[in-house]
């Protein structure tokens, strides 16, 4: 008894024609499955095709040997192209034998390792494409990989060129494959008795035939002529001169070139795609793109890739695999039972136990549809995830899910051989997948270690064109040349002919100033959370160029296992409230790693903390430093140190490199290291840190000036981000500021240019990549004394020097100030490189929970302002205002600029569970950023929920009156609605109603806290998290508060606790339940 398939019911004569979209046969299939279940029918072309889409019943189709492979559709048209091709002939045809045994033994594994070269050689040519065009020009992602997947399997298997990537259009052999492939979709998408009747289409595609088969032709000719030459032993001398081992006979001639035109069509037009749908994937999807980056930089460095680093690069592969996975490049292909000679026989089979399907009945796969099978999947199986399709999970797949032929990942076809189908199914299996692996993997490889991508449009929206394959539709990417890398070296670079490459296996390189082969290596380790010590990192690596030195600089998590022992290393660390983030790995592995040995590692250390952080202050770069020794390596020079809260970081820094590490180094060496005078230029020639690769283009919606103050005035901004990018609350936006229009008119006033069109190039880069808005510094202002042309000038400022040196000076000029007040100071643009630093990012508290729009974000903050300038020589200086707070304020709606997501702490987010873990928030000013999220955060989970019992949250803000209130009203529709409880704090108030009268006590927060003991401890003993947003003098209060508080529960509770008891308490405190984020 078998179960009818269920399906749409159809009309008279047309079937389901009306049930079809024709030009977009696949999503429509797709559509329908979700209607009809796993398996349905449709009438169509006169007889009823069975569809069928789930794990079960493709495996079943598989693994039964009545079912064979059938053409259909585009691929049944293309028997007009190439009848006996191994792509196109029917079932059972002795030429599609013979050709599959003669031409398998070309694409066997060791005869595609031999084809590595020429397919470097292609992929060459693509990046060296590339990186001509610069980085602003659009590169059509689907025509480029189509010319790269067309020119390697013309090199490769028949050693032609088309050299396509000379043209700027795409080759006739291209266009004629085009135009086979588009008119042999329309005729598989209409009745065929419409055909005779267009003409134009008809003879268009005749005369593409006649082309293709040409171009085979004469592909064969020229081998023929050439035989008494040196054979390559590639597809075409497979074809000319073996025989198959069955029945010793030569391919013919029609078989030759049926099977030509099959291997240009289906060696490029598969792969193109599967290219072009992995990068639109990883540009959507930033931390897939990021592993795979590392994952190259990693295996492969900066040096030539070679064909032993294609086997180790897993997450490539893998990430080839999810993209097969959920763009297969034949997303529907067909089968039929066959159980006996005859084709009108009514017998049939049955699937699945029930259905009845009968001999030549035609069953499509619709292998999209698999692919997201949640049985075998799982509920995210939309989602690009690509360690899903690391190996161990790949080989744990369930048989037949995964149908895009066999062979596809050539080290596995045991167990999981029925999985691994990438290409095919069965005898007719693609003999090319592992070329086509191989040559996936590289391409994808060398464009990953040269360019850093990114969508032409921020916006765009897949759209997917069906041909004989699915391709990206107007799909548009910008390729930059990553750091260190240059379009002028790429070539000798790529095939290492002699000129050196700087190794860098995870980081950036600094391209230093000299470039000479005689040049020493250093290598430069940072870690910082504000990238203070990544800025100096790069300041040095100039410094050090001058000396013969080319600089390598990447983070500390980045010199795990990998410290050299052969040149010097500097580590830049930073320590505040805990180690840098991108050091913890680090610090980690020289504490834990038993039997690390480190002899022979020459090391020196600066240290970059604030003593205001008085119990972490320079811990990170003493722990560093004693470890470090501990592991038996030996330090050339003494440890550095700045305390950034003295403002004077350069200075430290100077002093520590012209005192310490220099003579340290020329001790080493055993000769004296001397500068040599650099021509700063080529810093400037360094990507700026506003086009970070992680940088995205956010546009403004609305800027609130929240306070009329004019000292520190607070702002609002609503952000629409791109689409695609993603927060979480407690994130970060992080803001690539900019110079402001004023600050270009004073640069170009110094250096007396009337436009910046007649500037020199060096001047706009000072503008757009270094900060101009700094106080000087002590060091900063000798320098310019020493280059001032008059006495005078020279004494006011060396004077001006000291002042500063013993920081009796307040509200000191910038660096710009400075030149514009004092015109006899000759300095060049180069000079003013050497003294500026290079503008950096500022991570800014997302003030918004993406529960209340995923799309768009908030921020919050004080326009911050530089004390004003006492000295009376100065007095018509304008104020000076904080770089990214000042480029915040100027902007509008509509502007756009470029930020990027920075993922929070984990300690400085809400509870995950709301309902049981209290909240005590404490902050002052602008501080209320983050907690305006997290309780934004409790707000929606209410509104979404009305009987939602949350624990209790409180936050206590601190301002300095009832003016400067900020969110009051929202804050009090919050706090009815049961989201939090609002305690405000004034410390100079001239009245104790804020806005919209919400009440206030008089004093500072942590001041309130004592007062509120009461309240506050049972929340502690519920398990309340506490966070701390502000002022490092807020921090201090609030622990020092904290501590007492503790002390004096201690007392009643079970006896007095001592200074050294109640410091032990506090330290289990910050690591478990205690959160700080200071700006």
């Amino acid at each position: 008894m078998t179960t009818p398939i269920p399906g749409p019911p159809g009309w008279p004569i047309i079937g389901n024609l009306r049930d079809v979209d024709i030009n977009d046969t696949v999503r429509c299939f797709g559509d329908l499955a979700k209607t009809y279940g796993p398996i349905y029918k449709l009438h169509l072309g006169g007889d009823d095709r069975i569809f069928i889409s789930s794990q079960e019943l493709v495996n079943e189709v598989c693994t039964r040997k009545e079912f064979v492979k059938i053409p259909i559709g585009s691929l049944k048209q293309l028997q007009h192209v190439t009848p006996k091709g191994l792509f196109t002939a029917p079932h059972g045809l002795k030429e599609w034998g013979e050709a599959h045994r003669t031409l398998t033994p070309a694409f066997g594994p060791l005869a595609v390792q031999d084809m590595f070269p020429e397919m470097l050689d292609v992929a060459s040519q693509a990046v060296l494409r590339w990186a001509r065009a610069g980085e602003n020009n659009k590169i059509n992602v689907a025509e480029d990989f189509t010319r790269l997947t067309l020119d390697t399997i013309a090199l490769c298997a028949m050693d032609t060129r088309f050299n396509s990537f000379y043209k700027d259009d795409l080759d006739p052999f291209i266009e004629a494959m085009l135009t086979i492939l588009k008119e042999a979709q329309v005729r598989s998408s209409r009745p065929a008795f419409v055909t005779p009747f267009m003409r134009d289409a008809n003879q268009k595609f005749e005369d593409a035939i006649a082309y293709a088969r040409k171009v085979a032709g004469d592909v064969i000719a020229k081998r023929r002529a050439n035989a008494s030459g040196t054979q390559k032993k590639d597809l075409v001398d497979a074809m000319v001169n073996r025989t198959d081992p069955v029945t010793g006979k030569k391919l013919s001639d029609d078989v030759i070139i049926d099977n030509m035109i099959t291997f240009l069509i289906a060696g490029h037009e598969t792969t193109s795609g599967l290219l072009s749908f992995l990068f639109y994937l990883l540009m959507t999807h930033p931390g897939a793109y990021s592993k795979l980056q590392q994952e190259v930089d990693t295996v492969v460095g900066k040096g030539p890739i070679k064909v032993e680093h294609l086997g180790k690069l897993s997450y490539v592969k893998a990430s080839l695999r999810e993209a097969l996975r959920l763009h297969p490049p034949a997303a529907v292909w067909g089968v039929t039972p066959l159980l006996n000679d005859d084709k009108d026989s009514d017998e049939h089979i049955v699937l699945a136990n029930k259905y009845a399907i009968r001999q030549n009945q035609t069953v499509l796969v619709l292998t999209t549809t698999l692919h997201r099978d949640p049985a075998a999947f799982g509920d995210d199986g939309e989602e690009f995830k690509p360690e899903r399709m690391l190996d161990d999970s790949f080989q744990a797949l369930p048989k037949n899910c995964w149908k895009v032929g066999r062979g596809f990942n050539g080290d596995l076809q045991t167990k999981s051989a029925n999985v691994l189908k990438p290409f095919g199914n069965g005898a007719r299996a693609c003999i090319g997948s592992d070329f086509a692996l191989q040559e996936a993997i590289l391409a994808t490889a060398i464009l990953f270690q040269k360019f850093d991508f990114r969508l032409a449009d921020p916006d765009y929206k897949l759209v997917i064109r069906q041909t004989l394959t699915l391709k990206p539709h107007g799909l548009f990417m910008y390729a930059k040349l990553r750091d260190g890398i240059d379009s002028i070296s790429l070539q000798s670079d790529i095939f290492n002919t002699g000129l050196n490459s700087v190794s860098n296996t995870a980081g950036t390189v600094l391209n230093t100033l000299t470039s000479s082969n005689e040049s020493r290596p250093m290598s430069l380790f940072y870690g910082s959370n504000t990238e203070t010590s990544k800025g100096l990192a790069e300041r040095f690596a100039v410094s050090a160029s001058s000396r013969g030195f080319r600089c390598i600089i990447k983070t500390l998590d980045n010199a795990i296992d990998h410290i050299p022992t052969e040149h010097p290393v500097v580590f830049f660390v930073a320590s505040y409230e805990e180690h840098p983030d991108n050091g913890m790995k680090f610090i980690e592995w020289l504490q834990c790693s038993p039997g690390l040995n480190l002899e022979g590692v020459k090391y020196s250390v600066f240290g970059c903390g604030n003593r205001d952080w008085t119990h972490t202050y320079q811990v990170t770069p003493i722990l560093v430093d004693t470890l470090l020794q501990d592991r038996g390596a030996a330090a050339f020079a003494a440890r550095g140190a700045t305390d950034v809260s003295r403002g004077d970081i350069l200075g430290d820094f100077e002093s520590w490199q012209s005192e310490q590490f220099w003579p340290g180094i020329s001790q080493l060496f055993g000769e004296t290291i001397v500068s040599n005078e650099p021509d700063y230029l080529s810093l400037l020639d360094q990507k700026p840190e506003n086009e970070s690769s992680n940088g995205l283009q956010v546009e403004v919606v609305q800027v609130t000036k929240m306070t009329a103050a004019t000292d520190r005035p607070k702002y609002h901004m609503e952000i629409k981000l791109s689409k695609g990018v993603t927060y979480n609350v407690g994130d970060y936006l992080e803001v690539y500021p900019q110079n402001s229009q004023e600050d270009l008119r004073r640069l170009l006033q110094v250096f007396k240019v009337r436009d910046k069109e007649d500037a020199d190039p060096v001047i706009m880069a000072i503008f757009i990549r270094l900060e101009l808005n700094q106080p000087a510094t002590a060091n900063q202002i000798r320098k310019l004394s020493e280059i001032c042309a008059s006495v005078k000038d020279k004494a006011l400022l060396t004077d001006l020097a000291d002042q500063v040196s013993n920081s009796s000076q307040k509200g000191v000029p910038t660096v710009l100030q400075l030149l514009v007040a004092h015109p006899t100071i000759a300095i060049s643009p180069n000079q003013l490189v050497s003294l500026l630093p290079s503008i950096r990012s500022r991570p800014y508290s997302i003030s918004s929970s993406p529960a209340w729009s995923p799309t768009r974000c908030t921020l919050t903050w004080s326009l911050m302002d530089r004390p004003a300038l006492t000295d009376a020589r100065y007095k018509d200086e304008p104020p000076v205002v904080g770089l990214a707070s000042g480029f915040l304020a100027r902007l509008a709606p509509g502007d756009r600029f470029k930020a990027s997501i920075r993922p929070g702490k984990d300690r400085f987010r809400p509870p995950q569970d709301l309902s049981s873990v209290p909240m005590i928030m404490l902050c002052i000013g602008a501080g209320i950023a983050p907690f305006r999220g997290f309780i934004q955060h409790r707000a929606e989970a209410i509104r979404r929920d009305p009987s939602a019992s949350l624990a209790p949250a409180v936050l206590y803000v601190g301002c300095r009156s009832a003016q400067e209130t900020l969110y009051a009203g929202e804050l009090a529709e919050w706090e009815q609605k049961g989201a939090v409880k609002v305690h405000w704090v004034f410390s100079r108030p001239a009245t104790t109603q804020g806005e919209n009268g919400v009440a206030a006590a008089q004093g500072y927060v942590q001041d309130q806290v004592w007062t509120d003991r009461a309240d506050v401890v049972p929340l502690w003993d519920e398990g309340a998290r506490v966070y701390v947003c502000g002022s490092r003098a807020l921090s201090q209060g609030v622990r020092d508060v904290v501590k007492r508080i503790y002390g004096d529960v201690a007392r009643s509770r079970c006896g007095p606790k001592d200074e050294e008891a109640v410091d032990e308490w506090w330290l289990d405190v910050i690591r478990e339940r205690y959160a700080v984020d200071v700006f």
